[in-house]
């Protein structure tokens, strides 16, 4: 039977003649993310088959010594994945792009949650050069068709000289199978509604390597100029652009509006009764321009 949000049916061929658990079932290799990530200076490339979670994995690296040279670690699966506020992140082994990248930061702490953003955008327009068509839902949602595609996590450490390090995890489906997608509480899509499983099991390294090497280099941008380049480029991928919006803090109604862009710090600007408001944190949920 057909799945009614996908339209395909479950356990259909890819176009090489293999299931999607066939194809995603070797591990991504090391050594081909790391010739695709081509990056001048030295990184670390790790791939483990299952972790609790690679952020978590590097943030107690972090706390241990700062990184020298930056690192990516690349899960198939994770048994503690997590977004933000501790949400659970759902994925079954193999059928999601899962990776995170840790870096010395020299930058204010304080401009972590604008460095997310920076991350989904360039994340984002990654995607779109490679023929998916993703949007930003702020701070950290990556969007298909008003959707959840996947997230950015972004998480400081310091450790006891108190040498700060940035750790960005990147979660993005690849394809989703009816018990995942059940798991997941919003509806939710995947790479493969667009690209065929057989090419991104065959493409998994380049996907993950161009990724990788998208969020390596807005970090390093941000730490040189801050927020001020991104900025411009977020109107054209939010998701929320003339659309009333509601804004949840700590899972409560807080601002409901239009949002007009982001400030120069990342903060979301909405257009509400009272005013134009700045906020720094929250959910948004999207609704008609109706209400």
């Amino acid at each position: 039977m057909p799945n009614p949000k996908t339209g395909r049916a479950s356990g259909q061929l890819t176009a090489g003649g293999l299931s999607g658990a066939e194809a995603f079932g070797a591990p991504p290799s090391r050594d081909a993310v790391e010739r695709a990530l081509g990056w001048a200076d030295p990184v670390h490339v790790e791939v483990v088959e299952q972790t609790g979670s690679t952020n978590d994995d590097l943030l107690d690296r972090a706390r241990l010594a700062a990184p020298r040279n930056p690192t990516v670690r690349v899960a198939m699966h994770q048994l503690a994945g997590r977004g933000r506020h501790g949400r659970r992140w759902h994925d079954a082994r193999g059928r999601a792009l899962l990776f995170s990248v840790m870096r010395a930061w020299d930058g204010d702490p304080a401009a972590a949650s604008a460095v997310t953003l920076a991350c989904g955008i360039v994340v984002a327009e990654t995607l779109r050069q490679r023929g998916i068509e993703a949007k930003l839902k702020w701070p950290n949602d990556l969007l298909l068709l008003g959707r959840k595609l996947g997230g950015i996590l972004t998480e400081l450490a310091f450790d006891a000289q108190g040498r700060a390090s940035l750790v960005v995890g990147v979660g993005v489906n690849l394809c989703l199978d009816p018990e995942t997608r059940v798991s997941i509480d919003q509806p939710a899509a995947a790479l493969d509604e667009r690209v065929p499983e057989r090419r991104l099991a065959l493409e998994r390294e380049e996907w993950i390597a161009h990724l990788a090497r998208a969020v390596l280099e807005a970090i390093e941008r941000f730490e040189r100029e801050g927020f001020v380049p991104f900025r411009p480029r977020f109107e054209g991928l939010s998701a929320a652009v003339g659309r009333q919006v509601m804004l949840m803090q700590a899972g409560l109604p807080a601002f409901s509006g239009v949002p007009l862009g982001v400030d120069e710090a990342g903060r979301l600007l909405l257009s509400t009764d009272s005013g134009v408001q700045a906020v720094a944190s929250g959910e948004l949920s999207l609704r008609s321009s109706q209400g």
